[in-house]
């Protein structure tokens, strides 16, 4: 009989999608639309239809694109957009607040380091890189749910009894 810890990481024990929050679809609508009435100017015909017809698909592709990257931790690993590491590659996951995250993205940045957040990300997990051949000092992810982020990544070990 196997142990259950042995069998605690093989399912995806974590997962968030980074959409795009609702104020930002009304606000790039919003721009979209206006853009599109200062190019149609009061033109007829088709000059009419083409702006509108371009500008707010356009921006409705571009926020739904925005929106289909996720964070996942399945499998003793975490999977960002653009990059994956094991767990076993960082140490204790801090919390950050709005405050120091934008320390963290500002005064306190390290030039290597990798950076996952988003504009409108109010809350992130910094997660120091402990593999001696790896020069990135530290993951600096964006979340809105940055505790439960940090308790898919803590070691089953760290989680108590």
């Amino acid at each position: 009989m196997t142990d259950p810890t042995d069998t605690a990481r093989t399912t995806e024990t974590y997962r968030e999608s980074l959409r795009v929050p609702l104020s930002w679809w009304f606000i790039s609508l919003a721009v979209a639309g206006l853009s599109a009435a200062t190019l149609h100017n009061g033109a007829g015909g088709w000059r009419a239809v083409v702006p509108y017809a371009t500008l707010l698909p356009l921006t409705v592709v571009g926020l739904l694109v925005l929106s289909r990257q996720r964070i996942v931790v399945d499998e003793g690993v975490l999977r960002l957009p653009g990059a994956r590491a094991p767990l076993t590659t960082f140490g204790p996951a801090e919390l950050l607040t709005a405050q120091e995250l934008r320390e963290w993205l500002g005064i306190r940045a390290h030039t290597d380091a990798w950076v996952q957040v988003k504009p409108w990300s109010k809350a992130a997990v910094r997660l120091p890189v402990t593999d001696p051949d790896d020069d990135t000092p530290y993951w600096l992810v964006g979340t809105r749910h940055p505790v439960d982020l940090a308790v898919a990544l803590a070691p089953i070990e760290d989680l108590g009894p």
